[in-house]
């Protein structure tokens, strides 16, 4: 055997360089990655939150409202606040929280809503409609809506639905 195997400095920095090439390549791919991932446990939670509420309010046979929250315990009424979380209340007790949620855990993402609150009806009755959608510095392509119908069912959808997201 031979004592003096081993690499030398030059092969040692040239495989040092690859790994930083490497590297650099793939943090911009992971971001993305992790922005995807942010958005859909943002959409899915408040789809959730929509089912939720839409099936309290026909076990209670009353109202139940999904509102903005800005992360605070009170329901806000200001379109923007959805990026703060969630509350879901019912209609006739705003103190009582039967479920509460985050809504953008990424500082570069916001929601952007065209209602501060839905308010989810018993027995057929008309519900509000809105959308919530999720933006992020990637623009429409990257958005993702939730979009509420007129008898309360919630679905999710490919961009921002009927709202622009604003260019951050």
């Amino acid at each position: 055997m031979d004592r003096h195997a081993g690499i030398t400095l030059l092969e040692l920095l040239t495989a040092l360089a690859l790994v930083a090439v490497l590297a650099g390549l793939a943090v911009p791919a992971l971001d993305g990655v992790l922005l995807n991932a942010r958005r859909a446990a943002a959409m899915d939670g408040l789809a959730r939150a929509a089912w939720f509420a839409r099936t309290e309010a026909l076990k209670r046979g009353r109202p139940v409202i999904l509102c903005a929250s800005a992360g605070g315990d009170r329901c806000v009424a200001n379109t923007a606040a959805w990026t703060g979380g969630w509350r879901i209340v019912p209609a006739d007790d705003l103190d009582l929280t039967l479920r509460q949620g985050a809504g953008s855990a990424d500082p570069r993402a916001r929601l952007v809503a065209n209602r501060s609150s839905f308010r989810f009806e018993p027995h057929d009755r008309r519900s509000t409609n809105g959308t919530v959608a999720w933006c992020d510095r990637r623009g429409l392509a990257a958005a993702r809506a939730m979009v509420v119908a007129p008898t309360g069912r919630p679905r999710l959808e490919r961009g921002a639905g009927s709202l622009a997201c604003p260019a951050s």
